[in-house]
Formats: C-alpha cells, sequence, structure tokens
C-alpha cells in the first residue's frame, strides 16, 4: 500500500473516504481501516499539506522530500500575497507560533486557533472572502508550516481534525528543495508521463519558469513524439509504455490523482462527454467512470445503513462484460467501506463536489 501510495504521488485526501478507495482500488484486499491503522498506528503514511497545498496522503519516508519541493513555490506565492496586500510578516509570525504550539500530543482545530490569536493577535482569525466562504488568515499558514517540517495532521478527535508535530510523528530532516524538485518531477513523469512543462507546473502549483529549469537540471529524461505533440518521459520507460485497454473499465472517486494527473485534458475528457459541457476544464470534483483509460460517465454512492447503493450512469454503451466488470469494482467499493453493495445504473446529476 505505501508503495502505491509512492508511485502514484501521493493521495489526495481533501475527502478521507475518496482517499481510502483510491487505494482500495488499487491494491487488492485493503479495507479503510488498513489506511487508518498505516496512517495512526503504524505511521508508515502521513496525512499532511502537500501539492497544490492541498491535504496528500503520503509515504512517511519521503515526507521530507516532497516539503522540500513544495517550498519552491513559496518566494512567488509570497509575492502574490503582498500584491494581494496580504501582511506577509505576519504569516512568518504564524509559522513560528504554529511551531510553538503543535507538539507530540495532538491539537484540535480550535485549540490551535486560540493559541495563534494569543501569541499573533486578532489578525490570527481576521475572516477574508475567498474562493467558496470566509476564512480566517491562519490556515493559510499552515502549507508553510508544513513544508518547513513543523507540523502535520494527526488522527481525528470527535469529527475534528488535530494537528502534531512532524518531527515527533514521523521523523524530520532537511533536503535541499531543487533535489527534491528533480525527484518530484521524474516521479510524475513515471506516473502521468509523457508531459510536459505546462503540464507538470499545472500538476504541481509551481511558476513555469522554475518548472523548465527543474526540466533542464534533471538527466535520464527524453523527448519523444506523441501524435505530434513533443513530450518528456525518463529515458527508462521511454519504451515500456502500454496504452490502456481500450475495453477496460474502472471506477474512480472523487478527485483520484489520475484525474488530476493526466493530460492533455482533450484526450481524458472527450469533447462529446457531459463532463466536456461543464466547461471546467478538468473532472476531478466527480466520481467518474473510465472506459480505456478515458472518462465515459460518472456514479455516486450513498450509505444507507448497513448498504451501500451504488449508481453508475455510463455515457457510453457497456458490453455485458463491462457491465460484469462495474458491478465487481461496484462491489469492491462497499467492501472498502465495510458495507453491503446495491447497484443500480441510471441518470447521476452532474454536481461537481467542490
Amino acid at each position: 500500500m505505501v508503495q502505491v501510495v509512492s508511485d502514484i504521488c501521493g493521495v489526495h485526501a481533501q475527502m478521507s473516504a475518496s482517499a481510502e478507495l483510491m487505494l482500495g482500488m488499487r491494491v487488492r484486499g485493503i479495507t479503510r481501516e488498513d489506511v487508518r491503522d498505516a496512517l495512526w498506528r503504524r505511521r508508515t503514511l502521513v496525512k499532511t499539506v502537500g501539492l497544490r497545498g492541498t491535504l496528500h496522503l503520503l509515504p512517511a519516508r519521503e515526507v521530507p522530500t516532497w516539503m522540500a519541493a513544495n517550498r519552491l513555490r513559496f518566494d512567488s506565492e509570497r509575492q502574490r500575497y503582498v500584491r494581494l496586500g496580504m501582511d506577509v510578516k505576519n504569516l512568518d509570525r504564524l509559522v513560528d507560533a504554529i511551531s510553538e504550539v503543535v507538539g507530540p500530543e495532538p491539537i484540535d482545530r480550535p485549540e490551535l486557533e486560540r493559541e495563534l490569536e494569543a501569541r499573533v493577535g486578532k489578525w490570527a482569525t481576521t475572516r477574508n472572502q475567498a474562493w467558496a466562504g470566509n476564512y480566517p488568515n491562519w490556515p493559510l499558514a499552515l502549507g508553510w508550516a508544513a513544508a518547513a517540517g513543523r507540523l502535520c495532521y494527526g488522527p481525528g478527535q470527535g469529527g475534528r481534525a488535530t494537528f502534531v508535530s512532524l518531527a515527533d510523528w514521523s521523523g524530520w530532516h532537511e533536503e535541499d528543495p531543487h533535489e527534491a524538485g528533480r525527484y518530484v518531477l521524474k516521479k510524475f513523469l513515471r506516473a502521468y508521463g509523457p508531459s510536459t512543462v505546462a503540464e507538470f507546473a499545472r500538476w504541481f502549483a509551481l511558476e513555469q519558469p522554475l518548472a523548465r529549469r527543474l526540466f533542464a537540471e534533471s538527466p535520464g529524461l527524453v523527448e519523444v513524439d506523441v501524435e505530434g505533440s513533443k513530450r518528456w518521459m525518463p529515458v527508462a520507460g521511454a519504451n515500456g509504455a502500454e496504452p490502456p485497454h481500450p475495453k477496460a473499465v474502472h471506477l474512480l472517486p472523487h478527485f483520484d490523482v489520475y484525474v488530476v494527473g493526466s493530460h492533455p485534458r482533450d484526450q481524458l475528457i472527450p469533447s462529446e462527454s457531459a463532463l466536456a459541457a461543464t466547461r471546467l476544464g478538468t473532472a476531478a470534483p466527480f466520481a467518474v467512470l473510465l472506459v480505456g483509460g478515458r472518462i465515459g460517465g460518472v456514479w455516486e454512492r450513498k450509505p444507507k445503513g448497513k448498504k451501500l447503493e451504488v449508481r453508475v450512469d455510463a455515457h457510453v454503451p457497456l458490453n455485458r462484460n463491462q457491465r460484469r466488470s462495474v458491478e465487481a469494482q461496484a462491489e469492491r467499493v462497499a467492501e472498502i467501506l465495510g458495507l453491503e453493495c446495491r447497484l443500480e445504473f441510471g441518470a447521476v446529476s452532474l454536481r461537481p463536489h467542490l
């Protein structure tokens, strides 16, 4: 399981159930309890602020590398905050305050907020309008503190997120950000390549000049032609890539890393797809049905008692074997979540999960 997390460049964890399904659909026999065990008991996985500033599960042994690579974007991020009128010095003070407050024992979000306000003042909890509501200032410092190795997420307490010292939780050591960036680039290309500078920069939320530098400084890459598009991949994989079986079907949960990492988008999301009509430019906010590696529908799940109702809306015709495969995967989804499956095929509303 930990090796799979490494191979796919971490698991998007904004939604815990989606993270558990991403792993369960890739690792035979595990359930959500195995994922939780790796996170909170064995600590072989760590939940923290990862690439693009979003929550990810990462292998504990790789967290210092990913955090060092995340620090590559901080100069441009600071400049952006300054242009927005943000007091960046107060954000630095918050990072220092987080280091003082967070320790080996979990501290929940309300308590952390109170402690930060006591040290930094009301500015820490002043709320600002953001894309999906009003948010206080202090969470902006979480990503910086995480990338500096000061904290990660701890086990939930009564439905509340907690934070712990990363050094105490799973260990910490310093790494060079540029060397770490080259490591991340090669991991990305092995998982989602062949790719381009622009696509990697988008995936890692990095300025393109810096992404271009990482490409130039990374040995062992080769330029390949993919249907007229010049792209890059590791030399070791240049002759070993195989296309997905054209009839293979897969159920992927919201924000699955395959959907987030795959480019070009017009290859992943066919122009005739109903998802293309949403004009979001991404299918990540949807639970999707893949057909031959491309999006061929959506699905949803609703727990009801001990049962999980799964509805699959195929936007392309499915043959008998494909429908059987969907049935088996729906059963697997329910198994991961510890429920019994009830599957039906029918319409699913295209409401993105934001």
